[in-house]
């Protein structure tokens, strides 16, 4: 069957688009981005005033929020999470953690971060110079 996958990349895009916040969210989705404000205001990531301003201009950290914003406002039956704690501050990270023990699909993350692997609720597959610990 097919299956619709979420994938959250480690690194940043290097060019960021010019497009809104909002219109960045609303890309790829039916209707005018004005329609996603509440949608994307209330996830809790962002303030209104956030909104208009180009995605290349938002701190790093922003733009990660966005990419979290993107995964788990689209279904999906299997997240690939590569390193997503990176660029996210410690409060945001719990907030994943809850969000991930929720999640009903399939979750495949992959950290370096001790306390985010110690935290994950599912099976845990360790590797160590490519070879299964």
């Amino acid at each position: 069957r097919p299956a619709r996958i979420g994938y959250l990349a480690q690194e940043l895009p290097a060019h960021s688009t010019r497009l809104p916040l909002l219109a960045a969210f609303a890309a790829g989705r039916p209707g005018l981005p004005e329609e996603y404000a509440e949608n994307l205001l209330a996830l809790g990531l962002f303030r209104e005033e956030d909104l208009h301003v180009p995605v290349a201009a938002l701190s790093a950290g922003q733009q990660r929020r966005l990419q979290i914003a993107n995964l788990v406002t689209r279904p999906a039956d299997l997240l690939v999470l590569d390193e997503p704690t990176n660029h996210i501050a410690l409060d945001l990270v719990e907030d994943l953690e809850a969000a991930l023990t929720a999640y009903p699909g399939a979750v495949v993350a992959v950290s370096h971060d001790r306390s985010f692997r110690e935290q994950f609720p599912g099976k845990r597959l360790e590797l160590r110079a490519g070879r299964r610990c």
